[in-house]
């Protein structure tokens, strides 16, 4: 995959000054689409950094599932109402309801004033296999090592990004080969349904992943203790922070 991939949030569940929740931004290089995947604090950057979004006429937004630190930003795309945009998640694959239904519990009176329908949002699926998004193949892989099952995204042999569950050996073969592994590291102790540092390094090596990001980490979480964590596994590793450009690592 050749463009951008630009994380704008880095942490789970709260928000900080220094990191907002789950969200990357993937330009590929031309097209006019920018790719969105999940919708935490982070993506409203995209309000307040416009250039994030310069040349770009469409955005997708991909849920990998529908915890609210994943989807809070929803909200937000009332403030992108110049751009062409539609959310894909994964309501039908793995929870039977599918995901216009799902989203329409939050985007309803008296929670919000206006259902993504009247915003001229539409809402699709996403599901375990093969996808293109924005001109962009990718794998997505249905991911049960969370409190709720949840998707892995592979981008090609650039990036694979997996959010939101715990050191999984299903991971191994689904992220072979992949030059960088961004993957959910919180703790010690480690949260029901997320991975410590060692864990996710040791998905890295037997994946091959030439570099580990660590994503989802704690709003309070010891930086420097993260890395070395992992880093006593894994030879190159990265503790992600909001505005890291992954593709140049």
């Amino acid at each position: 995959m050749e463009g951008a991939a630009t994380i704008l949030g880095s942490g789970g569940f709260i928000p900080t000054g220094r990191r907002e929740t789950s969200s990357l931004l993937i330009r590929p290089a031309g097209g006019d689409t920018a790719i969105v995947v999940d919708a935490g604090t982070g993506i409203r950057r995209l309000i307040t950094d416009r250039a994030l979004l310069e040349g770009r006429t469409r955005v997708e937004v991909l849920l990998t599932h529908f915890h609210l630190d994943h989807v809070c930003g929803l909200a937000y795309l009332t403030e992108l109402g110049d751009l062409d945009v539609s959310v894909r998640g994964p309501g039908a694959a793995l929870y039977a309801t599918s995901t216009a239904d799902v989203l329409a519990r939050l985007f309803t009176h008296p929670i919000m004033p206006v259902t993504l329908p009247e915003l001229g949002i539409p809402v699709g699926e996403l599901a375990p296999g093969e996808a293109e998004v924005g001109g962009v193949r990718m794998a997505v892989r249905r991911q049960d090592r969370h409190t709720d099952p949840t998707l892995g995204l592979r981008f090609g042999d650039a990036l694979v990004w997996c959010t939101d569950t715990q050191d999984d050996p299903g991971t191994v073969g689904f992220a072979r080969g992949a030059r960088i592994l961004a993957h959910d590291a919180w703790g010690p102790p480690a949260a029901p349904g997320h991975a410590e540092p060692a864990g996710a390094a040791r998905i890295a090596v037997d994946a091959g992943a030439e570099h580990l990001v660590l994503i989802h980490v704690p709003p309070t979480a010891d930086e420097a203790d993260l890395r070395a964590r992992a880093a006593a596994v894994h030879g190159a590793v990265t503790v992600a922070a909001d505005g890291l450009e992954l593709l140049d690592l």
